[in-house]
């Protein structure tokens, strides 16, 4: 099953039915579909071919979503780049993949020209707007094909887009998704978030990211999708949204979450639709989860994945979101809940064998849903993906239900002295300081213990707190070798667009100049 058939069918079901909304401009699925056909085939009778990978340097946008269609329909391969990235970062990228096609939006003309010269196998660079700057417009082309659909033979098997990693672990590689992938996902998703014809979405992550795959459950499902431009996370601008489309779901992150319990005045939002309340990219500290839990009056649910894993992998389902319950039901809610629906998940040691329930050991799953591996990067897909299941390169936990509780990144494990401390537990008890709006916990170079534990901490407007209440609190609710040597309170911390805390940026201040990170 191609991706691009559910278009074609709900603009055959549900012609009239509003597709989009972005700022003052509504599409309908009948409107969504030609347009998306118009393209695919002009893009085809230009010249490219099925299997052409096009990289796609954009903001949130109707456009965004037209391409990912017309890329499906036609055989091309999409591959969208964070819009953040700067000149070298993006010819490493674009190098690496070498798309025949580029489009890009204007605000991006200035960064992408000068370098254009140093990637001769773009033929095709193509800009949106009404003035696109001596590019081949992207305007002309949507109207210049035909709205008939394209006459390309797909299967299952084809690659329909290739996500960049986010590289906060390493050189961005690129991750291979067929249709059936995307298929597979997105149906997983709408049956576990219990996704109706009749709901409305709003999608505020960078579409860059691949929870955008994810997302294109409410377009298989035929929903109304209220789409945001990425950028700064607005409350008040989100709130408004929510009200006055009458949402009924919506993907956000903890920090995102966070800043919209900061609203006082969250009760003059009309919020009466919105039923279902999905968090991810980041684990949601307990302290937080409660506070939500009792203000916003919805159901609550967390998906974990990774880019090469689906993404979505496992839930903690709505049933799970429960503020009084026996000792085993409270302490879920630390946890990233069960697989989803045609996953399987392990907990393996160093040797790939299955650790004993409670024990900590490596994340590993499998799935028609995952990548069938990296683009152009053998042998690192041969390390990902082995006997048919995918490494994630976290750390965790099952317990007797088959629960999963992240642990850590492998790559954010403290070894202090001998002993290896994982910073999430640290920062699920400096949590419970009530004046601490966000914490990370990093290991920083220690010339007797190798590495100490550090706190770096952000207070809520007007809150106040001493290095000493948050070392003694970690020493009355954990193991003394666990508590923060030093904290650090700053205004802020870095976080990357989708709103996860940056910890390699953070860490790298520490171990600049330093041979090794550990």
């Amino acid at each position: 099953m191609a991706v691009g058939d559910m278009l074609r069918r709900n603009a055959l079901n549900f012609a009239d039915k509003t597709a989009l909304i972005f700022e003052d401009r509504r599409a309908t699925y009948g409107e969504l579909n030609r347009t998306v056909n118009r393209v695919a085939n002009q893009l085809l009778r230009m010249g490219l071919q099925k299997g052409d990978r096009m990289a796609v340097l954009l903001h949130n946008g109707v456009e965004f979503i037209e391409l990912y269609f017309a890329c499906a329909k036609s055989g091309i391969v999409f591959v969208p780049l964070n819009n953040l990235l700067k000149a070298r970062e993006l010819v490493q990228i674009l190098e690496y993949i070498k798309p025949r096609a580029l489009v890009l939006d204007p605000d991006f003309v200035e960064l992408i020209q000068p370098i254009l010269t140093k990637l001769p196998f773009i033929q095709f660079p193509i800009c949106l707007g009404e003035d696109p700057a001596g590019f081949p417009s992207y305007n002309a082309i949507r109207e210049a094909g035909s709205d008939q659909e394209p006459e390309i033979v797909l299967s299952d098997s084809d690659l329909v887009s290739i996500f960049l990693t986010s590289g906060t672990t390493g050189r961005p590689k690129g991750v291979m998704r067929t249709h059936r992938h995307d298929w597979i996902n997105m149906m997983s998703c709408a049956l576990e978030m219990g996704v109706r014809y009749d709901d409305r979405a709003l999608l505020v992550f960078p579409f860059y990211h691949v929870t955008f795959v994810d997302n294109m459950r409410h377009l298989l499902m035929s929903n109304t999708v209220a789409v945001r431009r990425e950028g700064k996370f607005d409350p008040h601008d989100v709130l408004g949204i929510l009200s006055r489309e009458g949402i009924t779901m919506c993907q956000l992150v903890p920090t995102m979450i966070n800043a919209l319990l900061q609203v006082e005045d969250l009760g003059a939002y009309d919020l009466s639709r919105f039923k279902l309340l999905i968090y991810a990219a980041s684990p949601m500290p307990v302290e937080l989860l409660k506070k939500a839990m009792k203000r916003l009056n919805c159901r609550f649910m967390q998906m974990y994945g990774q880019t090469e894993t689906g993404p979505a992998t496992t839930a903690l389902r709505p049933e799970d979101h429960i503020l009084e319950g026996s000792e085993a039901q409270m302490a879920r809610l630390a946890s990233a809940g069960r697989a989803i629906v045609d996953y399987e998940v392990r907990v393996v040691d160093e040797e790939g064998r299955d650790v004993a329930t409670g024990e900590v050991g490596e994340i590993a799953v499998r799935s028609e849903a995952m990548t069938k591996g990296y683009w152009d990067l053998p042998e690192e897909t041969s390390r990902t993906i082995r006997d048919g299941w995918l490494h994630t390169g976290d750390f965790g936990r099952l317990d007797a239900e088959r629960y999963v509780f992240i642990v850590d990144r492998k790559n954010d494990m403290i070894i202090s002295g001998g002993k290896n401390i994982y910073p999430r537990e640290i920062e699920e008890v400096i949590y419970t300081h009530d004046a601490v709006l966000e914490t990370a916990v990093i290991g920083i170079p220690d010339d007797y213990w190798g590495e100490s534990v550090k706190a770096l901490i952000v207070l809520k407007p007007g809150r106040e707190a001493t290095e000493e209440e948050i070392i003694a609190l970690c020493k009355d609710n954990l193991a003394s070798y666990k508590k923060p040597k030093s904290v650090e309170f700053r205004s802020q911390l870095p976080k990357s667009p989708t709103g996860k805390l940056l910890k390699r940026t953070i860490r790298e201040e520490y171990w600049k100049g330093m041979e090794r990170n550990v």
